[in-house]
């Protein structure tokens, strides 16, 4: 305002009333006397102390601080893998005897299945087994010379008749092979006999026919009778050479007919040591089947393996078919110890870090009453994901888990504790901050973000 106008302003402007003196406050109206009184020293400090009010808490605010903290949302989870139980082949279930939240002892039954298939395997493989294994013993006596085992089953009784029936055929073919080599024997010997009674024919012949040339010599004999002499001379060395060749011959056939025996009896040994490897390696086949097909028939009565919870049952009833590998029972082995799975907002992870101490509140017993359970943030994951279950905050997230610690809630009713798949919020304390950035911090934010193109 320039001094003129302030002259102006002054001429305007009323003229004040004269200010009453002391004296003369007693002479006037109650009012003017009111007007003229004073006014009380607080009310004239009254701006002052709004003043320093105002200063106190804007420095009250730069000091103070609060905790910043980033809420998530999740659920309890065991820090180990669940058991799962689910069946090694497709199966028909009979009773499921369990619920999610039962506490299961070892060897508590869990579920049944039908046995119908795995138990015809079994069967088959087990029937097999016992003919192959009486089918050993037969060919181990047969190899041994030994009479078959005693006869304990229909396989046994049927082996021992076989044995029977074989031992029965070796003796007969043998006995006919021996009846051959003694017949030629027999004649081996007379033709041997034989040749010693014309070896003396021989002798004889030729000094026969000596005694009948000297007497041709001496004008005595005629030669006619030398001529027969010497024509029964040639007919026994004809007939010894005809024995001699009927005797090699004998000879050479009762060798063949020995080794014909004895081939007989080698290629039958032969025959059962290839028939008793095959079996060795059948029976291993076997049992190794039967052993697998006797593991899926106990299989299908699911049991529990070790103590624990029950944290998931599969949603199936009597006479439904499972799948191979489906899971039906998901067990929480007791005593593992439980962690939060928890969902972040992508626009939190930035101010939290590993180690972060952390509350984290079961929904399901009331903060107010029970507490927190307190833990610490184990680790983040580097990549977000959109989000796939009920619950989960919208937009992307990343994943996280805390460790709680041993402190659990106060006040829980008997039997009551947290469980696995509990729903939980998680706050966790990153840091503080004073009052006044907390509040300045909406202004500038809009400040930077206003009075801008789009």
């Amino acid at each position: 305002m320039t001094p003129r106008h302030r002259r102006l302003a002054r001429r305007r402007a009323p003229p004040a009333a004269p200010r009453l003196s002391a004296e003369a406050v007693p002479f006037q109206d109650p009012l003017e006397a009111l007007i003229a009184e004073p006014p009380p020293r607080l009310l004239r400090g009254l701006h002052w102390l709004v003043a320093a009010l105002f200063v106190g808490l804007i420095g009250l605010a730069a000091i103070a601080r609060v905790d910043v903290v980033i809420a998530g949302q999740g659920r309890l989870a065991p820090d180990a893998p669940p058991i799962v139980l689910q069946p090694m082949e497709r199966a028909v279930i009979r009773e499921i005897r369990v619920r999610p939240g039962d506490v299961v002892r070892r060897g508590q039954v869990l579920a049944l299945l039908d046995p119908s298939f795995a138990e015809a395997d079994r069967a088959a493989l087990a029937a097999q087994q016992r003919g192959l294994l009486a089918q050993r013993g037969r060919i181990e006596a047969e190899l041994a010379g030994q009479p078959p085992p005693p006869a304990a089953d229909r396989d046994s009784t049927l082996q021992a008749g076989l044995h029977a029936q074989r031992q029965a055929f070796l003796a007969a073919r043998l006995a006919g092979l021996d009846e051959e080599m003694r017949s030629q024997e027999a004649a081996i010997r007379t033709l041997e006999e034989a040749d010693a009674a014309l070896a003396e024919q021989v002798l004889i012949a030729r000094d026969v026919e000596g005694l009948r040339a000297r007497l041709l010599e001496g004008q005595v004999g005629s030669r006619l009778a030398l001529l027969e002499a010497r024509t029964r001379r040639i007919a026994a060395e004809q007939q010894r050479e005809q024995d001699r060749g009927r005797l090699a011959g004998l000879r050479h056939a009762l060798a063949q007919k020995r080794a014909e025996r004895q081939g007989f009896l080698d290629d039958w040994r032969r025959l059962l040591i290839e028939d008793l490897a095959r079996l060795r390696s059948e029976l291993d086949r076997v049992g190794e089947s039967l052993a697998k097909a006797t593991r899926l028939a106990e299989l299908t009565v699911m049991t529990a393996p070790a103590d624990g919870t029950v944290l998931e049952v599969a949603r199936r009833s009597a006479g439904s078919v499972l799948r191979e590998a489906e899971p039906l029972v998901s067990l929480v082995p007791a005593g593992t110890p439980l962690i939060a799975e928890i969902a972040l907002r992508s626009a939190d992870t930035g101010q939290a870090r590993a180690g972060d101490p952390v509350v984290v509140k079961v929904d399901a017993f009331p903060f107010q009453r029970h507490g927190g359970l307190g833990g610490t943030l184990r680790a983040i994951a580097q990549d977000s994901q959109q989000p796939r279950a009920e619950g989960e905050p919208p937009g992307a997230h990343h994943r996280a888990q805390v460790t709680l610690d041993g402190a659990g809630l106060m006040h829980l009713p008997d039997g009551m504790r947290p469980l696995p798949g509990m729903t939980v919020t998680a706050e966790i304390h990153v840091g503080t901050r004073s009052v006044l950035a907390y509040l300045l911090l909406p202004l500038i934010r809009g400040m930077q973000e206003s009075l801008r193109e789009p």
